[in-house]
């Protein structure tokens, strides 16, 4: 009975340790996001430095197409995610899919508030500028606690790096550099780290 009671102690213990450790499964929706802010950060470098030659108001009608297309295309990469994924329950599944969603709702409460304040007062907001090493803020936050609860060294890089890219992006503020900063920022913390999990993600159920 001892010896019986062992062995389960023992097999409950391993299927334990294996969740703690189950891969991350988030890496195509930082892939999403983290691709197509950095185009979004790109475009608006491009446009508000003259680059491009348009004029401003073409930075309304890009943002609005993002604020289209990026919740679209999520949701479209959530329909499509395999149900049958391994390590789902894990515990840095759980905590990486929840800090994500918390940092999504104060983003789309940052972003709301501007929109209604930019179409009150007839001109955007130059909060939209601070909104940068804030949302840089949210995804440093993010990527670290999601590494040191999974013991992924490449979000916890991904986070520092976001991190530091908050004091760097404010230094760039009222600046064209800020948005080409940012791009690049997004690029180092989400896209790349992004690419990163997919690559490991397991294919089938165990």
């Amino acid at each position: 009975m001892n010896k019986t009671m062992s062995d389960d102690l023992a097999y409950v213990r391993e299927i334990a340790e294996a969740g703690a450790t189950a891969p991350l499964l988030g890496g195509r929706f930082l892939m999403w996001w983290g691709g197509i802010v950095t185009l979004a950060y790109i475009g608006h470098y491009l446009i508000s430095s003259g680059t491009l030659g348009v004029p401003m108001s073409a930075l309304a009608i890009m943002w609005t197409a993002f604020g289209i297309i990026a919740p679209a295309g999520y949701f479209l990469l959530m329909r499509g995610f395999p149900s049958d994924k391994p390590g789902q329950s894990s515990v840095g599944n759980r905590v990486s899919s929840n800090v994500w969603m918390a940092g999504g709702f104060v983003l789309f409460s940052l972003f709301a508030g501007l929109v209604i304040k930019s179409v009150l007062e007839g001109a955007a907001s130059p909060g939209f500028a601070w909104s940068v090493p804030i949302v840089l803020g949210i995804y440093g936050m993010s990527q670290l606690v999601s590494g040191l609860i999974a013991g992924n060294s490449v979000l916890k890089a991904a986070g520092f790096i976001a991190i530091a890219f908050v004091g760097i992006t404010v230094l760039l503020i009222d600046r064209p550099e800020l948005w080409l900063a940012a791009a690049f920022a997004a690029a180092l913390s989400v896209f790349g780290p992004g690419l990163m999990l997919l690559r490991n993600e397991p294919d089938t159920t165990v």
